[in-house]
C-alpha cells in the first residue's frame, strides 16, 4: 500500500522536489506509527525514496541490497 501511495504522489511532484517530498513522506509514515520494517520494505522501488529512508532510518546501502 505504501508503495502505491508513493507512486501516486510522485507522479504529481516536479523532479526537482521529489527528494524533499520523499523525506516528508517517510517522516509522515514514521509519525503515524508505520513500523521501521514496513518502511524498509519500500527500499529498492525509487531512488529518492531510498535516500530518504536511508537518511531517516540510518540504513546502509548494503543492508537492503543483501536481502534483495
Amino acid at each position: 500500500m505504501l508503495t502505491d501511495l508513493w507512486n501516486l504522489m510522485k507522479a504529481y511532484v516536479p523532479a526537482k522536489d521529489k527528494s524533499i517530498v520523499a523525506e516528508k513522506f517517510v517522516d509522515i509514515c514514521m509519525d503515524n506509527g508505520i513500523e521501521d520494517d514496513e518502511i524498509k520494505e519500500l527500499l529498492g522501488h525509487d531512488d529518492e525514496l531510498d535516500e530518504a529512508i536511508q537518511y531517516s532510518l540510518d540504513v546502509e546501502d548494503e543492508d537492503y541490497h543483501e536481502d534483495a
